[in-house]
């Protein structure tokens, strides 16, 4: 009974990994398609949610079945629940990367030829932090998790930074309203990106030595 329980726990894990990375691809892909204002990519990041939304629901019912028909205590629980949370973290972080994208779609023909300095040092922030936590979950890693609150300063400084300069922008430029809006959101949806993966790495250390931190006070 114990080995099944650990295949299943393992296959958990594996779709687990396989669901950060395909939010991590998302990202990335929405990233790029910002920077080179395509809207082409930016359609193929809205159409590659619908696979993610499904793969998370397939997560959570593999979860809540084991759940249910092994009733696990102690360890196994905790890691059982931390799975969960962090799906839904993961396929919250996909909804940002599809959130970007429809803003490209809409404004990429708008936007003005440099995109501000600290919006790209936080998308770039804000990627690095998502695949640090994947990482960190995969290796069941607590200092690297725990790397993260600092990351995290780091991706508030920036988006503090690109909000003012895209307020000033709006204010200065009347024809920039409505795609330095949309940066806006932008700005505001890199930064929620790097605030989950920081709850991610907060599940990390919960799973592996059931410590509830707060990594973004």
């Amino acid at each position: 009974m114990r080995e099944h329980f650990e295949r299943e726990l393992a296959a958990v894990r594996a779709e687990l990994i396989a669901l950060g990375q395909m939010a991590a691809t998302a990202l990335g892909h929405a990233v790029a398609a910002l920077q080179q204002r395509d809207p082409i990519w930016a359609q193929r990041v809205i159409a590659g949610d619908a696979p993610i939304d499904a793969a998370t629901v397939r997560l959570e019912a593999h979860v809540l079945q084991i759940i249910v028909t092994q009733q696990p205590v102690a360890t196994d629980l905790r890691r059982l629940i931390a799975a969960l949370k962090m799906s839904g973290e993961i396929e919250r972080i996909a909804d940002y990367a599809k959130g970007i994208a429809r803003i490209v779609v809409r404004d990429a023909d708008q936007f003005s030829a440099d995109l501000p300095s600290d919006l790209v040092a936080l998308s770039q922030q804000a990627m690095t932090m998502l695949t640090a936590a994947i990482a960190a979950f995969a290796a069941q890693d607590v200092a690297g998790a725990t790397a993260l609150s600092a990351a995290d300063q780091v991706a508030d400084a920036h988006y503090a930074q690109a909000e003012a300069a895209l307020r000033d922008l709006i204010q200065q430029t009347p024809t920039a309203v409505r795609w330095g809006t949309g940066l806006l959101l932008v700005a505001h949806h890199l930064e929620r990106v790097a605030d989950r993966a920081t709850n991610l790495a907060e599940s990390v250390i919960f799973m592996a030595v059931g410590a509830i931190v707060d990594l973004n006070p």
